[in-house]
Formats: C-alpha cells, sequence, structure tokens
C-alpha cells in the first residue's frame, strides 16, 4: 500500500482534491466559524504553529484510506501521478485543500452548517479514532 504520509506535498494535495470534487455533494463556499466548533466538540487547542496544506493533504488521505474502495484510489492515483516538486502559492489552492479536508472529515463525522451555525454529530463510525483526531488537529492549525 502507498503511505500517504510519504507522498510529495503537490501530490497529496492533487488526490485529495481529485477525490473530494468527485465525491462531494458541494462542499461548503467558506469555513468560517468551524475551526471554534471543532476545537471544541474534540477538546483541542489549535496548535501553535500553522499547518502546511501538504500536512493536511496528507492526513486527510489517511483518513480517506480508511475505506478499502478509497484506498485503492489513492494508491491508483499515487502510482500514475509522477512527483511534482514544483510548488507555488496559490489562495484558490489553499482554500481548496480546507474544504477538501474539511469533505474528509465529513466521511466520519457529520457536520452540517444551517442559517450560519455550526453542527457536529459523530456518526456511527468511530469518529474519534487516531486518524481523525489528528485531521482535526492540523484543520484547527491550517483554518484561519
Amino acid at each position: 500500500m502507498t503511505d500517504p504520509t510519504k507522498l510529495y506535498d503537490i501530490t497529496a494535495r492533487h488526490i485529495l482534491t481529485t477525490i473530494a470534487r468527485a465525491r462531494s455533494g458541494g462542499l461548503p463556499p467558506d469555513l468560517a466559524g468551524l475551526r471554534d466548533v471543532l476545537a471544541t466538540e474534540f477538546g483541542m487547542a489549535p496548535p501553535a504553529t500553522s499547518v502546511s496544506p501538504g500536512d493536511l493533504a496528507r492526513q486527510a488521505l489517511l483518513v480517506l484510506a480508511e475505506d478499502p474502495a478509497t484506498r485503492h484510489a489513492i494508491e491508483a492515483m499515487a502510482l500514475e501521478d509522477p512527483p511534482l516538486t514544483r510548488q507555488t502559492f496559490d489562495t484558490g489552492t489553499t482554500i481548496a485543500i480546507g474544504a477538501a479536508a474539511y469533505f474528509a472529515l465529513t466521511t466520519e463525522i457529520d457536520i452540517q452548517r444551517v442559517k450560519g451555525q455550526w453542527s457536529i454529530k459523530l456518526k456511527k463510525k468511530a469518529a474519534d479514532s487516531a486518524t481523525v483526531r489528528a485531521l482535526v488537529q492540523k484543520l484547527l492549525g491550517y483554518l484561519p
């Protein structure tokens, strides 16, 4: 199995956004306020340092890889996508990675936003698993 933690930043970001675009029914236009709700729900403080888009993408892929079908898709894309080393900062990509990580998190947690208010409900799967908690921690360090 391809280990998502070993992927280059740009490859991890590409795979994550590809999966999120293909499988999500529509990501929220903004994630404002989600950071505070996640911090409260999981009893975590945002990390002292910010999280890079590559680190966030790799952790989100670890969560998604818990599903065997998705793990297979990640492996296939990792093998066919040559490692790219040129990286540029793109605000659109930065927002897309946050939204894609949000998508990965919603595979384990029911997150809804109604009239500007976020609500979080744990799904029947073990939503407090170590990989999900690590994704929440990284998302806290990534969201503004």
